[in-house]
């Protein structure tokens, strides 16, 4: 009797049990149903990494303008990667911009509708490549790079270099431009005057007319007299200047870079006995130094015919094997053959014109081993072929020395890399300032920006000032880190016990309850 009672109480309690079991697994489903239907989404991690911040919302909220976010790639395809989970903060955030009534979010595949590109930069200056987005609004438009969307830290250790830690800033960049477009917010470029630069006016008004449709408000800028750079200036020009800049001029720009400012230096080889003390300087704080020399073509079909000087130059592509020798990358973050720290200026020309172009008459630059050489990002743009050569040209004691043009020479003989033509620096402990070189002045003149011959190498240049003028207002938006964890195991002891409390004590635990259970059940 005793023993039918045992029974029926322990039947009675395993039916509880599997009636509870189903229960919570009916309810598990009906919230996992609703969840679904209702599109309810619960962010638990600690930062709301999936969470649009509040201060988008705030903004967002007030919108009476209709805004348009482009993709440039197949979201569903993005969604299928093998990586997709790694940019699941990056597919969140656009469905939230598209909650809004005032925003309408649009992917499109650029390789299926390649008109949709030209529709979208018919000047081709955003440079649009893929995964890209732009972002149009009260008759303006702005371009996301996909490359600024994550940033990463990774380990010192070069050789096996790993993500220690990556952090999501594409809402912060997307929300500027959004504010930035909304608001009509127009970049100034000024053009230093004082020291013989070229003329807005008489050398440069196809330029100006061309920045200025492209949402830009041009101006000069007289530093000699002026306190400081403005406080509204995107970029600094100096076109092609015939003396150097004076000390306090210097320090006027230092100041204005150290916040983040951005400076194109165009500097064509003069022939005079000028020292740019000052502006090399500069240069060389950025680690890019200036040769006082002019490039000549040594092979009749890399250069105009009759002019050694107009020479056949290359766009340099971030797509080539670096680390092959075939560019000489030897700068900065480029010291171990990787790119990934760098902005692609150059492949959308590349990919629409091929990678020769004209070059007018050029000097040279080179990565200077300045102090901070680990910290900035350099980059050439443009590139003289291996047949290239470079004469002393211009300079009074800084005038380059036979010995050292034999050197220089010598070198590109052996390397099979040209000289640089023009390239970039960007500082990320000045706020991300820019540094953008060019050895030649009169390639955005009216009379070559009229003709199509050097095309390739303009784009290029506004391709810079995009670039530089791309850092979007600030939205005090952080951003939102997501850590890789790692264990460090100093000895086998380690190992071993980490390997008792993570497998062996969970399988004895399971083991016990078995146990117990079958004891429980034949009592």
């Amino acid at each position: 009797m005793e023993k039918i009672n045992k029974t029926k109480k322990n039947l009675k309690f395993t039916t509880l049990a599997w009636v509870l079991v189903a229960m919570l697994l009916v309810i598990t489903i009906l919230i996992n149903v609703a969840a679904s239907f209702f599109d309810v989404k619960i962010d638990m991690t600690p930062n709301s990494y999936y969470t649009m911040s509040d201060q988008s919302k705030s903004y967002l909220d007030k919108l009476d303008k209709d805004v348009e976010i482009t993709l440039l790639a197949s979201l569903n395809d993005m969604k299928s990667a093998p990586d997709a989970n790694t940019m699941t903060a990056f597919f969140n955030i656009l469905e939230e911009y598209d909650k809004y009534d005032r925003i309408t979010v649009r992917d499109v595949d650029p390789n299926e509708e390649p008109d949709i590109v030209s529709e979208l930069d018919p000047e081709g200056f955003l440079s649009l490549q893929e995964y890209d987005i732009v972002i149009r609004c009260n008759d303006g438009v702005k371009k996301v790079s996909a490359n600024k969307m994550y940033t990463q830290k990774r380990s010192d250790d070069t050789d096996n270099s790993v993500i220690q830690s990556e952090a999501f800033k594409g809402e912060e960049l997307i929300t500027g431009c959004i504010k930035s477009l909304y608001e009509g917010y127009t970049p100034s470029v000024y053009f230093l005057t004082g020291h013989g630069e070229k003329s807005l006016k008489d050398d440069y008004s196809v330029l100006k007319s061309k920045l200025v449709y492209d949402n830009y408000d041009v101006k000069e800028l007289d530093l000699i007299t002026g306190e400081a750079v403005p406080d509204d200036a995107a970029i600094v020009i100096v076109p092609g200047p015939e003396k150097d800049i004076s000390d306090a001029e210097k320090t006027k720009l230092e100041s204005y870079l150290d916040n983040g400012g951005n400076l194109s230096l165009l500097m064509p080889p003069m022939n005079n006995t000028t020292d740019y003390d000052n502006l090399t300087d500069i240069m060389h704080q950025y680690c890019i130094g200036m040769d006082y020399d002019r490039v000549y073509e040594t092979d009749s079909s890399m250069h105009y015919s009759g002019d050694k000087y107009t020479i056949i130059a290359k766009l340099v592509s971030l797509d080539e094997d670096q680390s092959s020798g075939t560019v000489d990358l030897t700068s900065g973050f480029m010291s171990n053959g990787k790119s990934d720290d760098l902005v692609d200026l150059t492949s959308a020309i590349i990919d629409k014109y091929g990678e020769s172009t004209p070059m007018l008459p050029s000097r040279s630059f080179f990565d200077y081993q300045g102090d901070n050489i680990a910290s900035v990002r350099i980059c050439p743009l443009l590139q003289a072929s291996d047949t290239a050569r470079a004469e002393a040209f211009g300079g009074g004691k800084h005038k380059t020395s036979d010995a050292e043009l034999d050197r220089m020479n010598e070198s590109v003989g052996l390397s099979g890399n040209g000289f640089w033509l023009s390239a970039y620096s960007q500082d990320p402990t000045r706020k991300d300032s820019k540094l953008v070189v060019m050895g030649n002045a009169d390639i955005l003149t009216d009379q070559q920006l009229s003709s199509d011959a050097a095309l390739p190498s303009q784009l290029l240049y506004f391709n810079t000032i995009s670039w530089m003028s791309g850092s979007n207002i600030e939205m005090g938006i952080p951003e939102k880190s997501v850590t890789y964890d790692h264990m460090t195991l100093a000895t086998q002891d380690d190992t071993n016990v980490i390997l008792v409390l993570m497998v062996a004590a969970p399988v004895i635990v399971a083991a016990a309850g078995v146990l117990i259970w079958l004891k429980r059940r034949h009592s």
